[in-house]
């Protein structure tokens, strides 16, 4: 297969309020999802993220038509690679909701999960995927 100059390209999970960020608002998310649609990060996301995400962009804040949230979750489809995770992990019990994050990083042999939410930042790193802010990763990809 000839070379891309896209292997070496960081692997990523995006936590539901990262993906809802970057649709919303411009910003670090924004800039991490346009490096995925560019090539230069590999993002993944799976079935139970997706849908999550789905249940959060119903939340009468957003108010979006049924329309605007099947042109979002689209979008995210088409651009990030969905795994399938296998296994079930039980780390954050306080919201074992993230535990969803934890599995998809593993199955997608994730580098990085970036996220906002305090539970899985307190983590730092799960099994070599270090968990981090958008900010921190803009960062990591700048050096």
């Amino acid at each position: 297969m000839p070379s891309n100059g896209r292997e070496n390209s960081p692997k990523v999970v995006f936590d539901t309020n990262v993906l809802i960020s970057a649709w919303f608002w411009k910003g670090n998310e924004r800039r991490l999802i346009e490096s995925v649609e560019e090539g230069r990060i590999h993002g993944y996301s799976s079935k139970q993220l997706i849908e999550e995400l789905c249940r959060a962009l119903r939340y009468p804040k957003f108010d979006l038509s049924q329309d605007e949230l099947e042109s979002i979750r689209s979008y995210y489809l088409l651009i990030l690679k969905i795994v399938n995770p296998r296994k079930s992990i039980d780390n954050i019990l306080e919201d074992p909701g993230d535990n969803m994050v934890l599995e998809c990083a593993l199955e997608a042999e994730a580098d990085y999960i970036v996220s906002g939410d305090h539970h899985l930042l307190y983590l730092g790193e799960f099994r070599d995927v270090k968990i981090v802010t958008s900010r921190e990763l803009l960062r990591t990809l700048s050096t």
